[in-house]
């Protein structure tokens, strides 16, 4: 007889969901299973919103990364109206989202996987948490709160908000900052650098401590990100899946995504997953690993000396322990951008071309710092949205999420330690960042119960409250 795990809900991640394990008779691992317990609504709640209040709408779909979603759109209804932004708006918009990248990967870094990386997976529920990092180590804790609202400040200073950003609009940016403040901002990127520095050494040691799950926690050989010829882009360029071996076996454009992506359905969850169109449909998975698998080159010298190191070993690197050190190199890349943008690239030039709303599709997509994100409207004669479809990053991770739960659970389960086996599936969704606000919206319970069954009878309950 089979036997049926449940954890619920899983903790530290930006949303609410829950584990399902199907174990046989003997206990081996047949199948794991995310299930996303909220209710998504966005792609109906903007039928027949106006076309061009999408950008500031929709960036309220999640607090965690609005910055992406506020230029995805603004990106793809420039798509569709074939105009492109001045230069000056564009390195605006680029400056605002390397803020946004540096606080995101900040915060998944630090404080949602932190306690797994710098505490261990078989700590104890009571010590993997923000106040226990605080005891632990208060300098690096209040470092890693500094490199975020430098982030978050860069955000506030370019868009105007720090949370739900307002200041890119069709055809370019509203406004730009003083240049006392891009002065400020360019010394905000030299200080995360030395703060990066500091940091960054005592992340890879710790990580080093979890090698043994690197060959378990192993991902779908496809990657797939966006690309500007070889070179890292989060707000152009197309999309490029890649092999196991590394060679390129499709790219596409916002326009096409449709004839190369098909969603699903998944069972007993409100988030769809996406795979590859091909006669057999093709998992892959997104995110800064995707990114670095992908492309060859950062724009800046200091990443990209990381990145090649990064290469050295090993690529396309598989595991989904292999985002974590990816985002450490991608945070490297928003502080040196940061100061270089802020510093010396902005010329003062016009920042909006004319821009009207008529009837048409609008396709877009950007990396967020989670993967790939797509937003496609189609509007009506009147300017207002008829249909709407949006294909967040954690969608695109949904196959390699269930594989890395998989075969952490199974290699976990047979140690017989449960605090240790619902820790180890945690972490391994955690290394994927995962943003289920993006994708569901409604109030979520956060007391973690793991459920054991035997043909629907529960046999035990494993309960966890208010820990994590």
């Amino acid at each position: 007889m089979s036997q049926t795990i449940t954890v619920n809900p899983v903790t530290r991640l930006e949303g609410h969901a829950k584990i399902v394990l199907d174990v046989d008779d003997n206990g081996n691992v047949l199948k794991g299973h995310l299930q996303v317990l909220e209710i998504r609504g966005f792609e109906k709640l903007v039928e027949k919103m106006e076309l061009f209040k999408m950008p500031q709408i929709i960036a309220r779909i999640c607090g965690v990364c609005p910055a992406a979603h506020h230029l995805a759109s603004v990106i793809a209804i420039e798509n569709g109206l074939g105009i492109a932004a001045p230069e000056e708006a564009r390195l605006l918009r680029e400056l605002l989202y390397m803020g946004h990248i540096l606080h995101s990967h900040t915060l998944s870094t630090f404080f949602l996987a932190g306690p797994d990386i710098l505490r261990g997976i078989d700590a104890e529920p009571g010590q993997r948490n923000i106040f226990s990092l605080l005891a632990l180590d208060p300098e690096l804790a209040r470092k890693a709160l500094r490199l975020r609202s430098i982030g978050q400040l860069t955000v506030e200073a370019v868009g105007g908000r720090g949370v739900h950003p307002v200041a890119a609009i069709p055809g370019g940016m509203a406004a730009r900052p003083t240049a006392e403040k891009l002065a400020q901002i360019a010394g905000w990127g030299r200080e995360a650098l030395v703060i990066l520095d500091e940091v960054l050494p005592r992340v890879n040691k710790q990580l080093a401590l979890l090698e043994e799950l690197r060959p378990v926690a192993l991902l779908p050989e496809r990657s797939m990100s966006l690309t500007k010829e070889g070179v890292v882009d989060f707000l152009a360029g197309e999309a490029v899946v890649v092999n196991g071996t590394g060679g390129m076996e499709r790219r596409f454009s916002a326009a096409d995504y449709a004839e190369h992506l098909i969603e699903h359905v998944m069972p007993a969850s409100y988030m769809k997953s996406v795979r590859l169109r091909a006669p057999d449909e093709i998992s892959y998975f997104v995110g800064p690993l995707a990114r670095l698998n992908v492309n060859n080159f950062f724009c800046t010298p200091r990443a990209n000396a990381a990145l090649q190191e990064f290469h050295a070993k090993g690529r396309p690197r598989l595991s989904a322990l292999d985002h974590i050190e990816a985002r450490l190199v991608e945070m490297l890349f928003c502080a040196e951008r940061m100061s270089e943008i802020a510093a010396e690239e902005l010329s003062g030039g016009p920042l909006r071309v004319a821009a009207e709303p008529r009837e048409g599709r609008y396709a877009g997509m950007v990396e967020s710092p989670r993967g790939l994100l797509i937003h496609d409207y189609t509007a009506d004669a009147t300017g207002r949205i008829r249909e709407a479809n949006l294909i967040v990053a954690t969608q695109n991770n949904y196959d390699a999420i269930d594989s890395a739960i998989t075969a952490v659970a199974g290699h976990f389960i047979p140690m017989k330690n449960d605090n240790q086996l619902m820790n180890g599936m945690e972490f391994a969704l955690r290394c994927f960042d995962p943003c289920l606000s993006c994708a569901t919206h409604t109030a979520g319970r956060m007391p973690m119960e793991v459920l054991i069954r035997r043909d629907g009878a529960t046999l035990r309950t494993i309960s966890r409250r208010l820990a994590g």
